[in-house]
């Protein structure tokens, strides 16, 4: 049993290593994508990685508000670990730990809610007792989520040769003009889903470093 939490540990802290040597992105800076596009995960929820690396909903913090930018079409650059886009698009990749692509946000809705508001609720108004309670568990907060009915994710030649599986659900974009990223893959929703979140460390202290 010690030396499966050990493996857990070890592969917790590699994940998070990997995700901290990531080439910044184009766009989104610093953003991670969820698991899956979603409906939930509003800036004001909390959520808790404990020892092991589980990931667990603590609440949404519904006193602070999120306001609301229009952001239109959103192109560019980003980068993934692996395992994001094996959770988020069903691709393996084979040697492969960073994964560069070209992300098209259609129509992009960003949510956000100011620090302002957040220190007021948290640390003024006391929230923070009642939210942090494991002193294993590191707590965050979602400060901004970007939502789309329509987002699309482009390879290029090299990455694609890497995919062990699920390749197949890619589409060549057809056309003579040469590109660095002819492949893709294309989600689409009926409603607006958040698909990409950005996240702020919280501690009981807020000058705890």
């Amino acid at each position: 049993m010690k030396k499966t939490v050990n493996i857990l540990l070890f592969l917790f802290c590699a994940a998070i290593l990997q995700a901290q040597s990531l080439p910044p992105n184009a766009i989104l800076k610093n953003y991670k994508p969820f698991a899956t596009p979603r409906t939930n995960g509003r800036p004001g929820e909390v959520y808790r990685i404990d020892e092991k690396g589980v990931n667990f909903i603590v609440q949404d913090v519904t006193t602070i508000k999120e306001k609301i930018s229009e952001e239109g079409d959103l192109v560019g650059r980003m980068y993934f670990t692996s395992n994001e886009l094996l959770t988020l698009l069903n691709l393996e990749f084979d040697r492969l730990d960073v994964v560069p692509c070209e992300v098209k946000i259609a129509k992009a809705v960003r949510e956000y809610n100011e620090q302002t508001t957040v220190d007021k609720v948290l640390y003024s108004d006391g929230k923070i007792r009642e939210l942090v309670k494991d002193e294993n568990s590191k707590y965050f907060i979602i400060r901004e989520a970007i939502l789309s009915k329509d987002v699309t994710f482009r390879f290029s030649f090299d990455t694609v040769k890497k995919i062990k599986k699920g390749a197949n659900t890619l589409t060549e974009i057809k056309t003579a003009a040469e590109l660095d990223f002819p492949f893709e893959i294309q989600k689409k929703f009926k409603k607006e889903k958040r698909i990409f979140y950005l996240d702020q460390e919280i501690k009981i202290d807020p000058y705890d470093n």
